[in-house]
Order: structure tokens, then sequence, then C-alpha cells
């Protein structure tokens, strides 16, 4: 039988909202490495069922819709290019991207480890930046496949370029908390 929340705190002398605010990665409460990998190990040592969690991802950079053209191009391990093609970038943030209307030459993706490298042809303030990146999610919709992209050896500059064009699209100060939502 799967344990709870309230299992874990007993067992470790924490309280059940400590318990669930590390469980659930809640960014803005603070605990130690320490008592982080105890709750994990706890929890997984008393067969939690993780599924349970809220909030899995919890998206930490601002986004804007953009519904801007791109350029893709889909790579596998050893650099050799798989596909080339077209696609719509949703929405953007500093880490990552929702990519949809996806035209390849072969409309498929490898069985194999690959990344997608994404040019933002359709903002001409980022079109000199090319994304390197990894799907976190993938979803279908009427309108076809969607994925979810994480941006990975992204340079810090490069993460302030288009930090500053999302916050700027969305009326926010170029430095500041995330906005609402």
């Amino acid at each position: 039988m799967a344990s709870t929340q309230k299992d874990i705190a007993e067992k470790l002398g924490l309280s059940r909202t400590t318990v669930s605010k590390i469980l659930n990665r809640d960014p803005r409460y603070y605990a130690s490495d320490k008592t982080r990998k105890k709750v994990f190990a706890a929890a997984e040592a008393l067969s939690y069922d993780f599924t349970s969690i809220r909030r899995p991802y919890k998206r930490v950079d601002d986004r804007v819709e953009v519904n801007a053209p791109c350029e893709i191009s889909i790579s596998l391990a050893d650099g050799e290019v798989f596909d080339t093609g077209e696609a719509v970038v949703i929405n953007l943030s500093a880490g990552g991207a929702l990519i949809a209307s996806i035209r390849t030459g072969r409309m498929v993706l490898p069985l194999q480890s690959f990344r997608i490298l994404a040019r933002l042809s359709g903002m001409p303030e980022l079109s000199d930046l090319v994304g390197e990146c990894e799907i976190v999610r993938m979803s279908h919709r009427p309108s076809g496949p969607e994925l979810a992209v994480k941006f990975v050896d992204a340079t810090h500059d490069d993460r302030g370029r288009v930090r500053a064009f999302v916050r700027k699209r969305l009326g926010l100060p170029a430095d500041g908390p995330p906005g609402p939502g």
C-alpha cells in the first residue's frame, strides 16, 4: 500500500506541511539539501505515489505568446542532422518554448537520443539566436503535435536577451520578480 505525506512526516519527525512543500518542489520554501534528500529517500522507501505530486514541474520564467515562425533542425547524439523543417513558436520564455505546426521532411522523431535546434527567424530581435532544445512534454492537439521544450547549453547572455524580450512584451520592467502566472 502506498504511503502518504503524513506517513513520511511521522517517520522523519517533520511536519506534513514541510514534507508537502519539499515533495511539491515549492520554489518559495527553503529546506536544506540534506532534509530534501531525506524526504525523497523516505518517500521512495515507503512506496510513496509520486504521481500525486501537484507540481512536478514548475515554470520559473515569465513566458509570452509570440506565434512566430521558426526554423528547426533535429540532430542525433552524434551530430548527424536527422531532419529539418519549420514550426511556430507559440510561447517563449528564457527557459524554453512551446513549438507547434511542425513541418519537416520526414514528419517523424527519431527513436534515439536527439536534440532540436530552433532558430527564431520570426522574431527579428532574436533571429540571430539558435536554441538547442530538449523535449519536456509532447501533446497532440486538433491542429497537430506540440512540443514543450527547454533550452539547453544556452549562455547567460542569451537567456538574458530572451528574458528581456519576454518581459518587454509583457510590459514588465527588465529586472524584477516573475510576473503573475
